[in-house]
């Protein structure tokens, strides 16, 4: 059976990946089916960023910690967290904890499963594509999926229908099955051994404490419509001396791909890439996967970076980048997808832990995103994106994406070709 282990493990990698970016993204139950009360449903929009960023951290230890036992003991990992991932989806419609509890358990779980299935399908190229794959997918579809039900438009789809509870039980629980599959077929491996504590390679982790406490904090912060351009510049260089102070605790070069992350969520967040419009995610998960193919053959993570800014000064020249059903937004769209693709495949990183922090980063702009939109009532999705919105979104992201670009040049001088990875 062991040579069909690069199979089991691509697609169970893929599988874990998409399942705990569903559940990182948004929240388990928003509360709507439920009844909850007014407080419920306030306390819930209030802890959904933050345990999403605890979830984003978890994972990140999780997958320094998994390294260290073996591959074996990651795909355990995974099997363990994915189950907890299923149980509380199932119990939460019935369980007499808030919806608060619910989901933070739910963010925890999520964020292991990332973690472990990260520290096992990194370790070598077919379960690697898989899982980042599957964890960019989780981000555009799950934030699709989400807007268009905050939208009214929720359920009118197969695709909505089949995904109306995030993660949905039809994925997670065959899952299970595959990431026991790839535990059994895994050889046992020998532990890393280090002599104190003090030698741990917990570096990625304080690294993961730092930019994401940030980036949620500042997000939290400048959500309100009426903020002034003082606490933008002032979040704004928060956010950026974060991302250049963790990615220097990060090994080598493994920056680059953080840096990379952080200027694509701010872009990202600038351009209407939920569309409601269904068809729209094919070109978009098209562009991705080849952004990704191209990353591997032909890595350049300067000129992704370069590019990502392009892409904010795109939104910021053109209007209809926030509408729907504009061709602008769909070009636009796709761009930060292939871009995503791209950057993943060109910046790659000597530690699992450093591409799961940066996949983590995509995370936690997405889930105070969809926030602003969600709720128990339709709400008109793109209505408070344009004008004075839509420009500020643009600005900070070109100048967020003009920041890490420099940090980019200026790692690759100060960490010069010993790594020839990222």
């Amino acid at each position: 059976m062991q040579r069909y282990r690069a199979a089991f493990d691509t697609v169970g990698g893929c599988a874990a990946a998409v399942i705990a970016g569903l559940a990182l993204v948004v929240p388990g139950d928003a509360g709507c089916a439920t009844g909850s009360s007014a407080l419920q449903m306030m306390q819930l929009i209030v802890t959904v960023p933050r345990a999403t960023a605890v979830g984003v951290v978890v994972a990140v230890l999780v997958a320094v910690c998994a390294r260290i036992y073996g591959t074996r003991a990651a795909w355990g990992t995974a099997t363990i967290a994915a189950l907890v991932v299923v149980a509380d989806h199932l119990l939460i419609p019935d369980t007499s904890a808030s919806l608060a509890t619910a989901n933070f358990v739910d963010s925890v779980a999520a964020g292991s499963l990332l973690g472990a299935a990260g520290a096992a399908a990194l370790e070598y190229r077919p379960p690697a594509i898989g899982y980042v794959l599957g964890a960019l997918t989780s981000v555009t579809v799950g934030n699709h999926i989400r807007v268009a039900a905050a939208a009214g438009n929720g359920g009118s789809s197969l695709l909505e229908r089949s995904f109306v509870d995030l993660p949905p039980t039809w994925l997670t629980v065959p899952t299970v099955g595959l990431l026991a599959v790839s535990f059994l077929l895994c050889r046992r491996t020998e532990t890393s051994s280090y002599p104190t504590v003090l030698h741990l390679p917990f570096g990625p982790v304080l690294a993961a404490a730092i930019v994401i406490t940030t980036t949620t904090v500042v997000s939290e912060r400048l959500s309100s419509e009426r903020i002034g351009t003082a606490a933008i510049v002032v979040g704004l260089f928060a956010v950026l001396a974060a991302a250049v102070l963790a990615a220097l605790l990060l090994p080598g070069r493994d920056g680059t791909l953080l840096l990379l992350a952080v200027s694509l969520a701010a872009t990202g967040n600038a351009i209407a890439v939920a569309t409601q419009a269904q068809w729209k995610l094919v070109p978009m998960l098209l562009a991705m996967a080849l952004g990704l193919a191209a990353g591997r053959l032909r890595p350049a993570p300067v000129v992704a970076g370069v590019a990502i800014v392009a892409i904010g000064v795109f939104a910021l020249l053109i209007p209809d980048v926030r509408h729907d059903d504009s061709v602008a937004a769909l070009v636009g769209g796709g761009a930060v997808a292939a871009l995503g693709g791209y950057s993943f495949g060109a910046a790659t990183t000597r530690t699992a832990a450093a591409t799961v922090l940066a996949i983590g980063v995509l995370f936690i702009p997405t889930a105070v995103l969809t926030l602003e939109f969600d709720g128990c009532t339709p709400l008109p999705v793109l209505s408070g994106r344009g004008g004075a919105s839509a420009a500020r979104a643009a600005w900070t992201a070109v100048t967020l994406g003009v920041g890490c670009v420099a940090a980019i040049v200026a790692l690759r001088r100060w960490r010069p070709e010993r790594d020839r990875q990222g």
